[in-house]
């Protein structure tokens, strides 16, 4: 789904413009990103968690030249969904698929 229909479905159950549901939007997520900068771990009660986690170097063998490349690990984010979310999802027609 795309930001435009999140922001008009918030406009419609709220009342609160658009303009100030898309500033409202922009600073939850600046401030979910900069949670998980400074701690590694971002938690949304009753949606998940949000864990920052590096992958180990690691060597592997390139077909394409027949060398070998070393990596230095990347970062990823990984997400914990809740028990009440799993639960919501089982009970829609999304989790009975």
């Amino acid at each position: 789904m795309k930001k435009e229909i999140y922001l008009e479905k918030i406009k419609e159950r709220t009342g609160v413009p658009k303009k100030t549901c898309d500033l409202i939007l922009k600073e939850f997520l600046f401030i979910l990103k900069e949670e998980l900068a400074q701690t590694g771990k971002a938690n949304i009660v009753n949606f998940g968690t949000f864990a920052v986690k590096k992958t180990k170097p690691h060597s592997f063998f390139s077909p394409v030249d027949g060398r070998t490349i070393k990596t230095t690990g990347i970062t990823k984010v990984y997400f914990s969904s809740s028990k009440e979310l799993l639960k919501i999802l089982s009970r829609s027609e999304y989790g009975n698929n």
